[in-house]
């Protein structure tokens, strides 16, 4: 079957062809905590999503500086540096795993722990990437962490599977955490140039409680959103899918994306085929009229798919969000510019796509810190038409 290679981790590699562009490296840093002994202990996992580059092999230092404001000139309060070590762990799967100690005086705010990690890749050549980590007061609250039964690694993702076994870890505290599981059917993201209102629930009931304390075992067999509550701490947000989330394996998995380039009436003939699999495979060969181009096709939409999982699951899985949509739609930006709690995205005008611009803003949502919703317009919609369209002709330089 065409579908044969979905459920691995995108394949990086592009297609042979005189227009193919080199996949630039992706480093993207996910972060931990917990505090104890007025300390917060910081963390941190520096990830290639796109899968370029061996991030543990090629790290040289991080530097870190924390400041008494947003910008890099505002005061230094503390800075300091990490050296990699040069030993390679085959478990880490390509990830740099760090971690550091700050005095809990300089969790307040607007303070924000700037990192710098450099690399060196082939040759002579250096590369050097900047990131922002505000230090919130509401840091210093929690007091707990969970771990990867199986690594012994922070969890680092704001999500995990039915299969996954987790240990959690207390420190300082003697309450038990609770863990309230509340029903995850969310739509997925309306068309970015919709004026349709999207029906948001503005309370939702908890299904079950559970309660752990340190050194416990979790294992959630049942999918769905969790609120994980510790006293005085801030709750936190747990999505809980099955399967190999974010990876795409299931027939449910494969259907439900495309969403974003079918019609109902196409999605119903899906969703009703005696085998889902087979009706998919069938969808792309339609559309690319070939059998390599809708492997193509195929390796090219459903690893965007396992990439927004991976970047912009929320309250939901992340290709159902707005930012997930865009980039399965469109691709990877040309530029990512955050200004306050916005994030803008620009697209350079292409030979197959015009200069656009779309704004998301952070929103305030009680199960997570990774909820952007886009400022949708009516002037988007030829753009994403024509970029669809472009899907179903089979082009696969998008």
């Amino acid at each position: 079957m065409l579908l044969a290679a979905c459920g691995s981790p995108p394949d990086t590699r592009m297609p042979e062809t005189a227009y193919a562009k080199p996949l630039l490296p992706e480093i993207i840093l996910q972060t931990d905590h917990y505090t104890l002994n007025d300390s917060l202990h910081l963390f941190m996992k520096f990830e290639d999503v796109n899968q370029v580059v061996d991030v543990q092999q090629s790290a040289m230092q991080v530097q870190y500086d924390v400041r008494a404001g947003k910008g890099e000139k505002d005061p230094l309060l503390t800075q300091d540096s990490i050296q990699v070590d040069t030993e390679i762990d085959p478990a880490n799967g390509g990830s740099l795993y760090l971690s550091l100690r700050l005095p809990a005086k300089f969790v307040a705010e607007p303070n924000v722990l700037y990192l710098r990690l450099r690399q060196k890749l082939v040759g002579q050549e250096r590369l050097s990437t900047f990131y922002k980590v505000p230090l919130q007061p509401k840091m210093l609250q929690k007091k707990y962490l969970l771990v990867q039964a199986k690594s012994g690694r922070s969890l680092f993702s704001n999500y995990t599977t039915t299969t996954e076994k987790l240990l959690l870890h207390q420190f300082g505290v003697t309450e038990p955490i609770k863990l309230q599981r509340y029903d995850a059917a969310f739509m997925a993201a309306l068309p970015p140039m919709s004026t349709r209102q999207q029906a948001i629930p503005q309370t939702i009931n908890a299904i079950d409680t559970l309660s752990y304390t340190s050194g416990d075992t979790i294992q959630l067999h049942n999918s769905g959103l969790y609120l994980i509550q510790q006293k005085e701490a801030q709750p936190e947000g747990l999505l809980v899918e099955r399967d190999a989330f974010p990876l795409v394996t299931t027939s449910q998995e494969l259907l439900q994306p495309l969403i974003y380039i079918t019609t109902s009436a196409e999605r119903e003939a899906l969703f009703k085929a005696p085998d889902p699999k087979a009706a998919v495979d069938g969808f792309w060969l339609k559309v690319a009229g070939d059998k390599s181009i809708a492997r193509e096709l195929i390796r090219k939409y459903y690893g965007r798919v396992e990439f927004a999982n991976k970047l912009y699951t929320s309250h939901k899985a992340g290709w159902a969000t707005d930012r997930g949509m865009i980039y399965i739609i469109y691709g990877r930006p040309s530029q990512v510019t955050r200004v306050g709690n916005s994030e803008v995205w620009t697209y350079r005008e292409s030979e197959l796509m015009p200069y656009i611009k779309f704004v998301f803003n952070k929103k305030q949502n009680t199960f997570t810190e990774n909820h952007y919703e886009l400022e949708r317009r009516r002037d988007y919609e030829e753009s994403w038409y024509s970029t669809v369209a472009q899907w179903r002709a089979g082009i696969t330089e998008i």
